[in-house]
């Protein structure tokens, strides 16, 4: 698999919550690193059957692919269907224009590790969220 389908069968995975597709395009070592802190494949896998049910319906653009060595560098934008479960806030069926970037450093064909940066706050503005200053 080249860069781009890796990319690409990434966020097909995503959208899914396809389990299975995760065990091959992982290796067994692999550790996801996102705002909340790092995570195993394990925890990830728990994110993963989570993601697609809160966000449903899940259109993605690959906005740049960039490759060099062993890293692969994704800036996306995922337009969704809010359904639930995200930071306590109710679901309304609000449409959420998420955007990020995700550097991915593979070994062996594989996603070996990950570091995630999103727009975790525009999101949660996006569905009901407020900031409430201290």
């Amino acid at each position: 698999m080249d860069m781009t389908e890796i990319a690409c069968a990434w966020f097909a995975m995503c959208r899914t919550g396809d389990v299975d597709r995760l065990a091959e395009l992982v290796t067994d070592d692999y550790v996801a690193h996102g705002p909340g802190g790092s995570s195993d494949r394990a925890g990830f896998t728990t994110w993963l059957r989570w993601y697609p049910v809160a966000f449903a319906g899940q259109e993605t653009v690959l906005d740049d692919v960039i490759a060099a060595g062993d890293r692969l560098v994704v800036r996306y934008t995922v337009r969704s269907t809010y359904r639930g479960g995200y930071l306590d806030l109710p679901p309304g069926g609000q449409p959420v224009r998420e955007t990020g970037i995700i550097i991915f450093r593979l070994a062996g064909g594989k996603v070996a590790e990950s570091w995630f940066e999103g727009n975790d706050l525009e999101v949660a503005q996006q569905i009901g969220g407020r900031v409430v200053p201290c």
